[in-house]
């Protein structure tokens, strides 16, 4: 443990590195499928798979091997991630057909989903609890950064290279990152007691989620058509008999032991909430300012890097104030902060650049200080045996949320996208629905932050006196 104590903060950079690439490759190819499907000679609506195959794999797969992480070497799961990870890559970037090149991402996305499965897993396993919110808060940030500056970064690389090489970059990378595992990270098998697979429940939970996903991305697209919402009334039932199953046996791929810690369930529902506005959010923000308010693309990505910018200054402070006083008061005013930045754009008489910005300041404000004191809660109230398991599972609830935050958009604002509307009705088409829009993720915010009231507090471990 010597070793890990020397080196638990290269460790934690590694596992940053990790997260990085990982949430970064699902949206840093997004600017580059115009591109390929011109030289791969299929429709944009074909090339779509590219980046939805890669999700597809991550949300059906993060369960399972989280648990099956906890059953095995967790540091050989991880490090063995970044060489799928790799491989994947450089398949892609030499990939001459179609087929192969999904069939490539269907590989990247296996390795990022062994990386997710036990990036927080690693963290709580190096890290002591005091000291598990600040690392916890640096990697909520790197979350954040990937996942939003995905498109901004390809936008930007592709003015300078092909797109083959947004995929060669993750392969040295990924190369070092594994060999760096295999030398730095924690010998020594999980606690985990050995139990049955849960064959049914994990079919169930990857093609409901799949479903969900589909309708997701096709409604993300302009599509409302009646076999989307098929799609996601599928999805959804399968989720339900997913819970059904659940409730019927102790092995279940949604651990029922994981959801008797109220740390853990509240913690799981209040983070799909906040990411669930988050998305539903941003998505119409950028019509807005793009469609009603004139601001070119390079504009509007500036501005909607607020966001990331201030939840990266204020996480790190949340983290050291959770490990020092406890995580309730951060959790709950940093849904408070959520909620009301979503007045600036609800209440104002008008939808303005200066609304959205300070909404898009207050709610990075309220993600710094809620992600990374949430994320340390939950991953130090389970079990550590079960600690991959918890992580994957708060992962694929991120990936729900937002799911679940499209369909809240497209059911809002839907029209925002449309073509030929009169330009007498944009306020009626726009005004009203984006501030109902932003109501209701005031109610779900404000909820998360009166939900924090449920968890117990934490009372101070008594130091024994010496003599």
């Amino acid at each position: 443990m010597s070793t890990v104590r020397t080196n638990k903060w290269g460790i934690l950079q590694i596992i940053n590195m990790g997260t990085l690439i990982s949430t970064l490759d699902v949206g840093i190819v997004n600017v580059s499928l115009p591109i390929m499907a011109e030289q791969f000679g299929v429709s944009l609506a074909q090339i779509q798979w590219v980046a939805t195959v890669y999700l597809l794999t991550m949300v059906a797969l993060l369960p399972f091997l989280g648990k099956l992480s906890d059953r095995l070497e967790r540091r050989t799961v991880y490090s063995y991630g970044f060489l799928v990870f790799g491989i994947g890559s450089l398949c892609i970037a030499v990939s001459h057909g179609f087929a192969a090149l999904l069939l490539s991402r269907v590989l990247q996305g296996i390795g990022a989903t062994m990386i997710m499965a036990n990036s927080q897993a690693m963290v709580r396993q190096v890290f002591p609890d005091h000291e598990r919110g600040r690392a916890l808060g640096v990697n909520a940030i790197v979350i954040s950064a990937g996942t939003l500056s995905g498109p901004a970064l390809g936008g930007l690389l592709l003015e300078v290279v092909d797109w083959p090489w947004l995929f060669w970059i993750n392969v040295p990378i990924a190369l070092a990152a594994s060999l760096l595992g295999f030398r730095w990270f924690p010998r020594g098998r999980t606690e985990s007691a050995k139990s049955r697979f849960d064959i049914v429940g994990t079919v169930l939970l990857a093609a409901g989620a799949c479903l969900l996903m589909m309708a997701a991305e096709s409604v993300k697209n302009g599509s409302s058509s009646g076999e989307t919402w098929v799609l996601g009334a599928a999805g959804a039932a399968l989720l339900v008999a997913l819970g059904v199953q659940g409730s019927r046996i102790d092995y279940g791929i949604v651990d029922r032991e994981l959801f008797r810690y109220r740390k853990v369930w509240l913690g799981n529902a209040s983070s799909f909430l906040i990411n669930l506005a988050q998305t539903a959010t941003l998505i119409p923000l950028t019509f807005y300012l793009q469609g009603e308010l004139g601001y070119s693309a390079w504009a509007t990505g500036a501005l909607l890097m607020a966001q990331p910018l201030v939840m990266g200054v204020v996480a790190p402070f949340a983290g050291w104030f959770r490990d020092k006083y406890g995580g309730a008061f951060p959790i709950a005013a940093g849904a408070a902060f959520c909620a009301v930045s979503m007045l600036f754009v609800a209440l104002l008489p008008d939808v303005t650049a200066v609304g959205i910005g300070l909404q898009l300041g207050f709610f990075g404000v309220g993600l710094g200080l809620f992600h990374a004191t949430n994320n340390a809660e939950i991953m130090s109230a389970a079990p550590a045996g079960k600690s991959s398991l918890a992580g994957s599972l708060l992962a694929m609830v991120r990936y729900l949320g937002q799911i679940a935050g499209i369909g809240l958009a497209t059911l809002l604002v839907g029209s925002m996208g449309a073509q030929g509307e009169a330009a007498g009705a944009a306020d009626a088409s726009f005004g009203t629905p984006i501030r109902a829009l932003f109501g209701v993720c005031f109610v779900l915010c404000l909820a998360v932050a009166l939900a924090g009231r449920l968890l117990p507090r934490e009372k101070p471990e008594r130091v024994p006196l010496s003599g």
